[in-house]
């Protein structure tokens, strides 16, 4: 039998999780037959984020094919990017996302490929919450939401699941991503491929209860998400960020020479503009902030020519 031109990668971040590495490497290995019949070479890529236990020798004694090291630990969003760049290296034309924790099925990754196969959709993510099999703690579940409803309002897209540890993403956006961020990724990726022009789709995916290891989810979280996504899309549509800052300061700048105008004529004061060096700072910082936006935005272009 030929073997397939067309490559799936499948990236898995793992950091110290020596008790499920190998075991996530030998249960992807089982579906290479289904994804040979889809017509494509399976490769798995772990990524070993500075693990300090047994982790990269097992995900090589498991078969991986090939088993990236990060010296230190910098985060599972530079595990995710390591992964995604050696994809894109190996020209991938496709690249799927695994956790190594076992909590996802390695049998839905045939489906979740799917709408790009069919040329539905750029990026695909699982969408956990029609087939979980285990009740999410309340807080997890409340977060997920309030980043699932930030993340559908950033994007436009009707988005159910914002935080899944499998998703799939095909050449067109390997060749672009950008994901600056070292923390979190899923929201990163989900805001660089809308602003990217790519097209999504859900996939409904198991999800199971975790044997081993520790979630990465914390209290710390949001604190790490927030300014991570603002990064996203400054370095791609500056203009997003600067141009209502630029705003405010000038608004806040008119605002207050209006008003003190209004109080000269009343004789409510002795001069026309009491604040001067408040207004004309912030007039100044709203102006440069509008100027630093679109040179910024006249950089990113230039780079994309």
């Amino acid at each position: 039998m030929e073997e397939p031109s067309k490559k799936l990668v499948v990236v898995i971040p793992a950091y110290n999780e020596e008790q499920t590495i190998k075991n996530a490497v030998n249960a992807l290995k089982e579906i290479r037959p289904d994804v040979e019949k889809a017509g494509f070479k399976l490769l798995i890529y772990v990524v070993d984020d500075g693990s300090t236990d047994n982790t990269n020798r097992l995900a090589r004694q498991g078969g991986a094919d090939r088993v990236i090291r990060h010296k230190v630990n910098t985060g599972l969003g530079a595990a995710v990017r390591s992964g995604l760049f050696a994809a894109r290296r190996d020209r991938a034309d496709i690249a799927v996302k695994f956790d190594a924790d076992l909590q996802h099925d390695p049998n839905d990754i045939i489906a979740l490929i799917d709408p790009i196969l069919n040329d539905e959709a750029d990026i695909v993510y699982g969408n956990r919450f029609g087939r979980i099999e285990y009740k999410m703690p309340l807080a997890r579940k409340l977060g997920n939401k309030v980043f699932t409803g930030l993340m559908s309002m950033l994007t436009k897209w009707p988005l159910k699941d914002s935080q899944p540890g499998i998703l799939a993403v095909n050449r067109d956006y390997l060749e672009v991503f950008n994901l600056p961020g070292d923390y979190n990724y899923t929201q990163q990726i989900l805001l660089d491929a809308y602003h990217q022009g790519m097209r999504f789709a859900h996939v409904p995916v198991s999800f199971r209860r975790r044997t081993a290891g520790d979630s990465f989810i914390s209290t710390k979280y949001p604190f790490k998400v927030l300014p991570q996504l603002l990064m996203v899309i400054i370095s791609i549509k500056p203009m997003k960020f600067f141009l209502p800052v630029g705003l405010l300061f000038l608004f806040i700048a008119a605002s207050v020479f209006c008003v003190e105008l209004v109080l000269w004529f009343l004789d409510k004061t002795p001069k026309p503009v009491m604040h001067t060096n408040a207004v004309l700072g912030s007039a100044f910082l709203g102006l440069q902030t509008f100027f630093f936006g679109l040179l910024a935005e006249l950089i990113i272009r230039m780079k994309k020519k």
